[in-house]
């Protein structure tokens, strides 16, 4: 399966789970055909300096793939100047020699710069390797942060981030090596490092054995939560390194805080193991018998606790604030996953003549779902690394007025409400039956539902020009509550799905009760929305005067990515190149280590790309 942006998302590309010698004799087979005179081999650093876009650089291969993930253009500058430094330190035995790696990760070990507030850069460091260091992007984490999702960067002139890859210390397994994952040390202070997880840390589950005679935890189960909970583990003296790194991901701990293995079981009303941070400022092993929310985001609690050879059963109830095993606070319970939606057909139900698109926004606003404007310079500066399969590798930045041509090219649909400023040149969208009659199939679109507007861009390839959801809204102060990408089928069927990294993934944080909780709630409303205004009010009467059979397409959420990822057409070609004279500066084509103006590549010309010149007036 491909991503969106031209991603490729295989399965378990290497997962460290079984032996660790064996893993990197694998990761080193599969780059022996690296060309000896890259960075990653041979020793040549990289420039901490971003580069200009004339020039060919792994750090904008990496910022194409962060974005793409929802990391902002400001806090990739800052990140990369703490990771690029780092690896020049690692990867370079020819430069100087590099510094040991540290204990608990002498084999391997994975330097994140924020662990907490992912996607994050990184640098996956294999000691004794002619690979030795790899800039990596952690995005995920397979449910607990010993279990880092990343992608990384093959080579310096790699012009993709292979996605999918998986460090796994929590399986179990004892013979995997000194492998750890820390933080990348802040230049400040470089000699406190932080310890995010270790192999070795997670042997101390035996910690919890204690409550093993209980019998009150399935055994497996049991297991699993302990492994989960080891690398936080602390002795009375505090000798266990990884509570530095615990305390450091969540600064603001307050006293009587739970940290609990299971989650899914505790809200099930089954037991679990957990980490009590108590008042006087003591962890304890501990096991939770039963939480009830209380209110404020603090939970009631009844919790059993493991001195060093006794249990202790708190003598009475305390209110606490409760945390999952990868550091998340727990909020208040998630509502059901139908209330978005049930709320937006009430509104219906109160007035038949009810703007549907509109009920969708006063609904959302009921439930408090967030909305938000665009990131700073989203809206006219937004660039993109496009490595297309027949090798033409474009770097594109991405300026609102390139809706121009979307316009005129009838690529724009959007149904504005009252009081809102229409975008001129637009077409309007009554019902999703008038637009689907207009359409060749199957057809993909980006999507947005804002406080303004509800819109669609027809995309015709993979570079999406003039249909990008910064084209869809009118200004920048305009709120965006969903983005995502829809696909139109004939009149049977219509997918849709949420990738937005303009948008979606930017307001995912702001929702409490969680990312899970956030799907279930659009998903279901934008079901009901797609059915509710398929047909437009007029046609709704004139079925029921003349009881009409009126047929609704199926609709379905999807996680895959919907507008192909295809080399651009030739309309997409004459946009750039036979519009305006700005446009041509917009699209530039990598060759070699430079980025040339793409038009004037294709007129065999070499001009340097000038994506300052990518702007309605010039430079």
């Amino acid at each position: 399966m491909k991503s969106q942006n031209g991603y490729h998302w295989p399965k378990a590309l290497f997962v460290l789970s079984v032996n660790l010698y064996e893993v990197i004799a694998e990761r080193v087979t599969a780059f022996e055909n690296i060309n000896m005179t890259h960075g990653m081999v041979s020793g040549v650093g990289v420039t901490v300096a971003r580069s200009s876009s004339g020039t060919r650089s792994p750090d904008k291969v990496l910022q194409t793939f962060a974005e793409h993930l929802g990391m902002l253009r400001e806090r990739f500058n800052e990140e990369w100047g703490l990771v690029a430094p780092f690896y020049n330190k690692h990867c370079c035995p020819s430069i100087n020699e590099p510094p040991d790696l540290p204990v608990g990760g002498r084999d391997l070990s994975l330097f994140i710069v924020d662990y907490s507030n992912l996607p994050s850069l990184a640098v996956l460091v294999t000691n004794d390797s002619p690979i030795r260091a790899q800039f990596a992007v952690v995005y995920g984490k397979d449910g607990s942060i010993a279990n880092p999702i990343f992608g990384i960067l093959e080579s310096l002139d790699a012009f993709s981030v292979k996605a999918n890859f998986q460090l796994s210390l929590s399986d179990g397994k004892t013979d995997i090596g000194d492998v750890g994952i820390f933080q990348i040390p802040d230049p400040q202070t470089p000699n406190q490092l932080v310890v995010y997880q270790t192999a070795g840390a997670l042997q101390h589950a035996t910690a919890f054995d204690g409550f093993k005679s209980f019998n009150m935890i399935e055994g497996r189960k049991f297991d699993a939560q302990a492994w989960h909970l080891g690398m936080t583990l602390t002795s009375v003296q505090g000798k266990f390194h990884t509570t530095n790194g615990i305390l450091k991901m969540m600064p603001d701990v307050p006293g009587d805080s739970l940290f609990v293995a299971d989650l899914d079981t505790l809200h099930a009303g089954s037991r679990s193991l957990a980490i009590w941070f108590s008042s006087n400022g003591m962890i304890y092993p501990a096991m939770v018998s039963w939480a009830e929310y209380d209110e404020s985001n603090r939970w009631k609690v009844f919790v059993r606790y493991l001195t060093q050879h006794t249990i202790e059963v708190l003598d009475q109830e305390i209110t606490c604030a409760l945390f999952g095993p990868d550091l998340t606070p727990v909020f208040a319970p998630p509502p059901k996953p139908t209330e978005l939606k049930e709320e937006f057909e009430e509104q219906l139900r109160k007035d038949f003549q009810t703007d549907p698109f509109k009920a969708a926004v006063i609904a959302a606003n009921l439930k408090n779902m967030p909305s938000l404007a665009i990131p700073e310079g989203y809206f006219d500066s937004k660039v993109k690394t496009l490595d297309f399969e027949d090798g033409l590798d474009l770097y594109v930045l991405y300026h609102h007025a390139q809706r121009k041509h979307a316009y005129q090219n009838k690529r724009i649909f959007e149904h504005v409400f009252a009081g809102a400023e229409r975008n001129i040149g637009a077409l309007g969208l009554l019902s999703f039956d008038t637009v689907a009659s207009k359409l060749t199939y199957p057809a993909a679109m980006t999507f947005l539902l804002s406080q303004e507007r509800f819109a669609m861009g027809w995309a015709m390839d993979g570079v999406e020009v003039g249909t990008g959801h910064n084209c869809l809204i009118k200004h920048e102060q305009e709120k965006v509550y969903i983005a995502g990408e829809i696909m139109f089928e004939g009149d049977e069927r219509v997918r849709f799905n949420f990738l937005s990294g303009t948008f979606t993934r930017q307001i995912i944080p702001l929702y409490d009760p969680g990312e899970a909780s956030f799907h279930d709630q659009w998903i279901g409303l934008i079901s009901a929305l797609i059915g509710k205004a398929w047909y437009s009010q007029l046609q709704l009467l004139l079925h029921d005067k003349y009881k009409a059979l009126l047929k609704v397409p199926t609709v379905t959420y999807t996680d895959d990515v919907l507008i192909p990822f295809e080399p651009p057409v030739q309309s997409t070609k004459m946009a750039f190149c036979s519009s305006e004279p700005w446009m041509q500066s917009c699209a530039c084509i990598a060759s070699g280590d430079s980025n040339f103006n793409w038009c004037k590549k294709l007129e065999g010309k070499n001009e340097p790309c000038e994506h300052d010149d990518c702007q309605p007036s010039g430079r």
